[in-house]
């Protein structure tokens, strides 16, 4: 580990194939950070900004010539934060920290992704950072799934560490070649990353819920089926199961009406249609109409402790042929997910001041 001395120390798992875009799995890239290099700072913490969809904390760094200086330090969003043990009070306002981080590629920059924190008293928390597996630990118990309910994530391939990169460089470009209209290929041709909605706090929709971080929670009900997104608590979806047909005062949105059925097989196919004009709906760069169609199909596996998924996505205002996806996902312990605060304008464009 690179120590540096401030204070006188210091996917293309779920590809679309057909377009090489996916649905996006961090809310920014952390491509400006140097993600293969660890630097030590300390810091007296001024700020805690317990925030979505990422936390951030600020502290006064005293550098190498006894100037202090403010440095601004991205974490994980709270969920993230959650699962590795943090609370709202885990790190306080006039704390004395040592931060692992990966600092800003322009060094001048005050900036840097917290890996892991080591707290006043010697406890150390980990943000983004891959915690060493622990085999004395004992697994949690899985109950397996019989008819689609329980908690799910998706599984990325690679090591923790490279399923760590993956996630924290974020969706890539949209591809320059796929089956695009010519109002897609117009959109590609001038994509930016900034462009992204979520940085302007806009709720995510399908298919970007379909694959992505953080769990899913199936609720099984005799006409529907609820699917609960961690960390999206306005992302709520709902499969009717009844046959009933969409309803005619239904308004479009980014979630559509999803209607499901089960096949003799034990799959469990979903039709979904009712979409509104979505900026970037069809993934990275490129929007979506009204005539948006996505069917999935479902499938258990390995006795219910995975759970299979293949959907296609048609746009024809955007794509001349259906483009197709796939994931994976593992059985995970049954929790309910916390309420999060809603997205905030500030920690969702903070990266942004940093990038001038």
């Amino acid at each position: 580990m690179k120590q540096q001395h401030l204070s006188g120390v210091s996917l293309a798992v779920v590809l679309l194939c057909a377009t090489g875009t996916m649905p996006a799995m961090a809310h920014h890239s952390r491509a400006a950070f140097d993600l293969l290099n660890k630097s030590e700072i300390k810091a007296r913490i001024t700020e805690v900004r317990w925030t979505n969809p990422h936390v951030f904390l600020v502290g006064q760094v005293t550098n190498a010539q006894g100037q202090t200086e403010e440095w601004t330090f991205e974490g994980h969003s709270i969920s993230g934060l959650s699962h590795a043990g943090w609370t709202r009070d885990t790190v306080k306002k006039g704390d004395e920290l040592l931060l692992v981080v990966n600092r800003h590629r322009d060094t001048a920059k005050h900036f840097a992704l917290m890996d892991h924190v080591i707290l006043p008293d010697g406890t150390r928390v980990y943000s983004v950072g891959v915690p060493p597996t622990d085999p004395s630990k004992p697994k949690p118990a899985l109950q397996a799934s019989s008819n689609f309910s329980g908690n799910w994530k998706l599984q990325f391939p690679g090591t923790p560490e490279q399923q760590r990169e993956r996630i924290l460089l974020g969706t890539p470009a949209p591809a320059k070649e796929g089956p695009y209209t010519a109002k897609a290929r117009a959109q590609v041709a001038v994509y930016k990353a900034d462009s992204n909605p979520t940085l302007r706090c806009v709720a995510p929709g399908l298919p970007y819920l379909l694959a992505t971080v953080y769990e899913y929670k199936w609720i099984r009900y005799s006409d529907r089926i609820v699917i609960e997104k961690e960390q999206f608590n306005e992302s709520t979806r709902v499969i009717h199961l009844d046959g009933k047909p969409r309803p005619a005062n239904f308004k479009p949105g980014v979630l559509g009406w999803s209607t499901g059925r089960f096949e003799a097989d034990g799959s469990l196919t979903v039709e979904t249609s009712g979409f509104s004009p979505t900026p970037w709906g069809n993934g990275a760069g490129i929007d979506s109409g009204v005539g948006k169609k996505i069917t999935e199909r479902y499938k258990l596996g390995n006795g219910g402790l995975t759970l299979n998924l293949s959907w296609s996505q048609e746009d024809p205002e955007y794509f001349t042929q259906p483009v197709k996806g796939e994931a994976l996902f593992n059985k995970m312990p049954d929790f309910n997910f916390a309420k999060n605060p809603p997205c905030d304008l500030k920690a969702a464009q903070q990266h942004l001041q940093f990038e001038k």
